[in-house]
């Protein structure tokens, strides 16, 4: 499973967990991207490594002299998790269509195969 494939199922998660009014499904979202985000263990990378049997992604520590030590698609977890989960609150009820945004940014991003997030995030110097 590809970055760009996980996008989409995150997109169309969120998307459908918002359809149906179940805050539990945003809520185990939220928790399996901060998961993601805090161990680096990725869905994407694990479904890879059962399929084919090694580590097809490749983390060389000199691939990039300027960056942080923290990956792009960490931060973009981070990102999705923390914005989703305040848009929950209770507080945030003027940012309804945030999530909506969010969701549909995402199935649009992966299937584009262009992010935004991830492209700012380089540029600022994560890897």
């Amino acid at each position: 499973m590809s970055e760009r494939m996980f996008r989409v199922i995150i997109g169309l998660w969120i998307v459908v967990g918002l359809y149906i009014p179940s805050m539990d499904v945003i809520y185990a979202l939220v928790v399996v991207l901060l998961f993601e985000g805090l161990t680096n263990f990725r869905v994407p990378a694990m479904i890879s490594r059962l399929r084919y049997g090694a580590d097809t992604l490749v983390n060389d520590p000199n691939a990039c002299g300027n960056c942080f030590s923290f990956e792009a698609e960490r931060a973009l977890r981070f990102i999705i998790a923390v914005f989703i989960f305040a848009s929950t609150l209770p507080i945030a009820e003027v940012i309804w269509w945030f999530p909506w945004f969010i969701g549909f940014a995402l199935m649009g991003a992966g299937l584009s195969g262009i992010c935004p997030i991830v492209l700012s995030l380089r540029w600022v110097g994560f890897k």
